[in-house]
């Protein structure tokens, strides 16, 4: 008998957690005061930085590191 109370509290506990749960979510989801933050427009010419590494560069460095680690991971 005592078991059967202490499933059905814990159970009765549990849903009223999950309740509240879902109702406080939905609360805060649906707050109006939620703005979405401000635009930022990006230039319509980017600046070039000439310090920077070329896409052919950046391709041929990514190549040769997977080569590199596939060698050595099968190596070890």
């Amino acid at each position: 008998m005592f078991k059967l109370k202490a499933k059905k509290l814990t159970a009765l506990i549990l849903s009223s957690f999950m309740s509240i749960t879902v109702l406080g979510t939905t609360l805060a989801e649906a707050h109006p005061n939620d703005n979405p933050p401000p635009r930022q427009e990006e230039p319509r010419h980017p600046k070039h930085n000439e310090d920077g590494h070329s896409t052919g560069e950046v391709t041929t460095a990514a190549i040769a590191g997977a080569v590199v680690g596939a060698v050595i991971a099968k190596n070890t």
